[in-house]
């Protein structure tokens, strides 16, 4: 049997998969990707944090979410806020996390929680989805 024909397969089925990857990354990296993760959805918006912030209350005001909390952090390096609040019709509670990534852009995460231990991604998915809609 002649092993050399079946790494000559191989190597460009490995670099195909390799640059498939690599695309993914990018398009990702590049505000393009929307994504569950184990609570919520996350994605990366083309905008600065303040005008991430302001499509998200224009996104609690769409979906009736009743705004409880905001908060703020500051550095050198980083700026990071959270608005949470509670859909009354849905009885779920939703968090907002705003950090900035890179020039111009804001890595976006919803939390949509019905209980201690139950989360709504599809509702989450939905709201990061009007963020990004409002946000550009």
């Amino acid at each position: 049997m002649n092993v050399s024909k079946g790494v000559t397969w191989a190597a460009p089925g490995l670099s195909a998969l390799v640059a498939g990857c690599l695309v993914a990354a990018a398009g990702a990296g590049a505000g393009g990707g929307i994504y569950f993760t184990s609570r919520g959805a996350e994605g990366v918006v083309p905008a600065s944090v303040e005008r991430a912030a302001t499509a998200t209350d224009q996104t609690f005001d769409h979906f009736k979410v009743r705004k409880t909390k905001v908060s703020a952090e500051q550095s050198d390096h980083d700026q990071t806020r959270e608005i949470s609040g509670t859909a009354g019709d849905r009885k779920e509670d939703v968090t907002v996390t705003l950090r900035a990534e890179g020039h111009g852009s804001t890595r976006v995460q919803v939390v949509a929680r019905k209980s201690a231990v139950t989360w709504d991604k599809s509702f989450a998915r939905a709201v990061l989805e009007q963020i990004v809609k409002l946000a550009r």
